[in-house]
């Protein structure tokens, strides 16, 4: 690996945006050699990391149609970082002079755009990569030889500018100081044990910026149902896992009504409500809503039309009750749900700010 390393670095100064000899050379060694290395450290990396990721994948590109000024080669989750647009994954980036090459704890710093990748916005960049780094302190300080800024050299892009707003820590290689493949193999495990600390701790503290996994979901089906799918972006949950967040969210909510002294009919499958609850003369319509997130002042949550018409109409007598928090257990085909922090809102009135359309039905016509 580290004559693979330094061939690329090699013919960083003779970058050219066509495909010159020297870019095809290094196209082939980034995308073929880099990462047939990588995917040969991935049963390592699977031995060593926790049995919840179970879909560790490598990819290089030294760019789409140009070529780019910055190649890179990943590993990452495939499922929840499916392209190196979205979530977070290690990843090897040349600099482009030649001079350096990191191994980087990497967010997506770009976006798909009008044909093209375009950098997402400093200031989130920078937000995400001091959240990130300070949920990992612990396990970062240990290793005192990664740094927190890269310098990439970039002279005509404006992507090499976004892998360093992006970068949460970094080995830093000199191209005249390479590290044996030992050592090389060991940072990336290393790197990859933060990473896979990295996706437990995003799955319910959601860093600034991020879309809630429902959330994403919701709005990524309602762009495929628009013919708008989004490059590179799959769904966070899978059906069963769905269906176990809901089941324990709608438990969690008949042990608190009942607990209110309600006696509690589940009407979810055929109404626009999940829950029928009745004392006495009084009965609530009470809708139910699961996550595995963290419930913050900015959390949202999905809501149907029917949903927000009958919320709206049989107010005050309605609740609604979220379930945050909730782990899902992979250990298990289907997995199951446990856990669970409850916040009820009763009466509970829709305000009409607070809505955003994700979809219209339209009727085209003649």
């Amino acid at each position: 690996m580290r004559e693979l390393l330094r061939e690329v670095l090699s013919l960083q100064p003779a970058w050219h945006s066509k495909n010159t000899p020297d870019m095809e050379k290094r196209g082939r060694l980034v995308r073929h050699d880099v990462v047939g290395w990588l995917k040969g450290q991935l049963p390592a990396i699977e031995r060593a990391v926790p049995d919840e990721i179970d879909d560790w994948a490598a990819e290089g590109s030294d760019g789409a149609g140009l070529k780019s000024e910055i190649p890179w080669a990943r590993v990452h989750s495939a499922s929840l970082s499916p392209s190196a647009t979205v979530g977070w994954y290690v990843v090897y980036l040349f600099g482009a002079k030649g001079d350096r090459v990191y191994l980087s704890l990497m967010q997506g710093a770009t976006r798909w755009r009008n044909g093209e990748f375009q950098p997402r916005p400093r200031q989130d960049l920078w937000q995400r990569s001091e959240w990130a780094r300070a949920a990992l302190a612990a396990s970062v300080e240990v290793r005192p030889d990664l740094v927190e800024k890269i310098e990439l050299g970039a002279r005509k892009s404006n992507l090499g500018r976004a892998y360093e707003d992006g970068n949460v820590v970094a080995f830093e290689y000199s191209v005249e100081d390479l590290p044996s493949d030992d050592v090389l193999a060991a940072d990336l495990l290393f790197l990859c044990s933060v990473l896979s600390e990295l996706y437990e701790l995003a799955v319910v503290d959601l860093p600034p910026g991020e879309t809630a996994p429902e959330i994403a979901d919701a709005e990524a089906e309602a762009e495929n149902t628009a013919g708008k799918a989004r490059r590179g972006q799959g769904l966070r949950l899978d059906a069963a896992e769905r269906i176990a967040i809901e089941r324990r969210a709608v438990d969690l909510a008949v042990q608190h009504l009942k607990a209110q002294g309600y006696s509690v009919k589940d009407v979810g499958a055929t109404k626009s409500y999940d829950l029928d609850a009745r004392r006495g003369e009084e009965r609530l319509f009470v809708e139910v809503k699961g996550t595995t997130t963290k419930w913050t002042a900015a959390s949202e949550i999905m809501l149907t039309r029917n949903e927000v018409e009958l919320h709206q109409r049989v107010h005050p007598h309605n609740m609604l009750v979220i379930v945050s928090r909730i782990v899902l257990d992979h250990s298990v085909s289907p997995p199951t749900a446990s856990g669970g922090e409850l916040r009820v809102v009763h009466p509970w009135e829709i305000a009409a700010p607070n809505l955003t359309p994700v979809s219209y039905r339209y009727l085209v016509g003649e």
